[in-house]
């Protein structure tokens, strides 16, 4: 338990004023290219140590890669099933509240700031409980910076630093209330200005095919790829042909050098933080908002507006996420549960009551199976026996699976990292009325993509594309094992719920026959051969 050493501070905590909170989402960010993820090859020095210093969650997943359907997530705790086409007004009494709203009402200042505007003028803010919307300016850049302080990701920094030194500066002058700052960078989805000095850095060798240097950010659909195959370099160089592994070398590092931009430039501001004296006193979450594609099974990079949107996979959808509370507690801690934005909403959410359930001796007595909503449910034998003792005549015949779990405070995992807080996490392309979507659960990640067609030339219905990649040993989605575990696929979508839904549904699966899936896992993965990265 590595939070035991926090009881003996949980009175002083209680007593203190709620802590402030900062958090900071970086759109593009895969967590494959940061070393507190396993990645060894790019230098990610100050992430690292300050995942060191934080609770880190291995499973992720953002639920939307339509970033205003993200922060309807992140700020309202919403499902995909609860998102609609339009956006609610801020007086519809039927919305839930947001986060501003909550933490206002709990006497925190309140406040919005990026680079994208269009998170800068969300409506989920809820414009009268924010106390300012800050808008940094979009990055334009026309080619890469010729040094670090030229960088977007320096000058996000370094005004967000300036600003948090303002509102510490209130505080010491009379307004002692904490405050939540949500700041949103725009990262990799913008201009690519990261000086080609770093992006050289990863280039081992003069034959490798040099960095990507453009500033507009690159993008290959996957059909353009195909493999080993000499295509045409699209959007990279329109007049070239390259081997399609160059072309991923090429691009990989170049975002690569980003990843270096981006870890200096947190770590000068992290260093800020601590030396202010405001790291000791803030809830801190770095977290993606959404990944990019690497051009394994996935594009490269990602499609521009109004360009066709390619099938998304794991990748572009398993975010970082760290959050180090203000006193260090929980500090190196890894947790596997599955989560999502929704449940980074309620953590946030929740976080000014903590310190004081921290200090609750009840807190620490709560059982292993409590901590999970879905005690007694995820367990096949547990749904098995329970049929044997009603005496139901087939105990193997389908049950339906608990609902989908509202946002989770993450923390009470903390009790017990083993524990978890939801069984799966579904994903939509877009929004509540995409066909497209994904669903991951413990060990597997079930993709569906519609077809193109939606009758075949006999007039039936055409029938989705399913894919099945088993997790964690294939993180790039690059072996489809849907044809060698046709029963897998069929478990996990052909229920009474189809993932397939013009309006979503839940996917609910057959506890009892799921456990034969789990069992066998561990022999598929035996033969399942992840391919590398492109020139590593």
């Amino acid at each position: 338990m590595k939070l035991v050493s926090a009881r003996a501070r949980a009175a002083q905590l209680a007593a203190q004023a709620p802590r402030n909170i900062l958090c900071l989402t970086v759109d593009r960010l895969n967590a494959d290219f940061l070393g507190a993820y396993g990645n060894t090859w790019i230098e990610t020095p100050a992430f690292d140590a300050l995942a060191a210093e934080s609770v880190l969650f291995d499973s992720f997943y953002g639920t939307s890669l339509d970033l205003s359907t993200l922060f309807r997530a992140f700020w309202r705790g919403e499902s995909p099933r609860e998102i609609v086409d339009e956006l609610r007004e801020d007086d519809d009494p039927t919305a839930p509240g947001s986060l501003f709203r909550a933490l206002k009402e709990q006497g925190y200042r309140t406040y919005v700031v990026s680079d994208a505007r269009e998170i800068a003028v969300h409506p989920a803010v809820e414009g009268d409980f924010c106390d300012g919307r800050f808008f940094l300016g979009e990055p334009d850049a026309a080619e890469p910076a010729a040094a670090l302080d030229e960088t977007k990701f320096y000058q996000n920094f370094e005004e967000l630093a300036r600003f948090i030194a303002k509102l510490e500066d209130g505080a010491d002058s009379g307004d002692s209330s904490p405050w939540f700052v949500w700041a949103h960078f725009s990262g990799w989805n913008a201009a690519w200005d990261f000086p080609l000095e770093a992006r050289e850095r990863y280039r081992e060798d003069e034959e490798d095919p040099e960095p990507y240097a453009g500033a507009v950010p690159p993008y290959v659909p996957a059909n353009a790829l195909g493999g080993s195959n000499r295509r045409s370099r699209a959007s990279l160089d329109a007049d070239a042909a390259v081997d399609a592994n160059d072309l991923r070398q090429s691009f990989v590092e170049a975002y690569a050098g980003g990843i270096s931009v981006f870890d200096e430039t947190l770590g000068g501001f992290t260093q800020l933080l601590r030396e202010s004296g405001a790291l000791a006193k803030t809830l801190f979450i770095v977290a993606g908002a959404r990944g990019i594609g690497t051009g394994g099974s996935s594009a490269l990079g990602f499609a521009p507006e109004g360009t066709p949107p390619n099938p998304f996979y794991a990748e572009e959808v398993r975010l970082p996420f760290a959050a180090r509370l203000p006193d260090g507690s929980g500090a190196a801690t890894r947790l596997p549960a599955l989560c999502e934005p929704r449940d980074l909403f309620e953590t946030v959410r929740a976080w000014p009551t903590f310190a004081k359930e921290l200090a609750d001796p009840e807190f620490w007595k709560i059982e292993r199976s409590d901590v999970s909503p879905f005690a007694g449910e995820w367990s096949a034998e547990t749904q098995e026996e329970r049929g044997q003792k009603e005496g139901a005549e087939n105990p193997d015949a389908p049950t339906e699976f608990p609902p989908d779990a509202p946002g989770q405070n993450l923390f009470r995992l903390l009790v017990d990292e083993s524990g978890s807080v939801r069984d799966r996490v579904v994903i939509v392309a877009k929004d509540a009325r995409s066909d497209e979507r994904a669903i991951a659960v413990d060990g597997w990640f079930l993709k569906e993509t519609p077809p193109a067609n939606r009758e075949t030339r006999d007039g039936e219905p055409a029938k989705p594309k399913l894919e099945l990649y088993v997790l964690p040993d294939d993180r790039y989605n690059v072996n489809d094992v849907a044809s060698r575990r046709p029963d897998a696929v069929e478990r996990l979508s052909a229920t009474e719920n189809r993932i397939r839904r013009a309006k979503f549904r839940a996917c609910v699966f057959k506890p009892p026959r799921f456990s034969a899936i789990l069992e066998s896992a561990a022999v598929l993965r035996l033969r399942v051969q992840t391919r590398p990265r492109a020139g590593r």
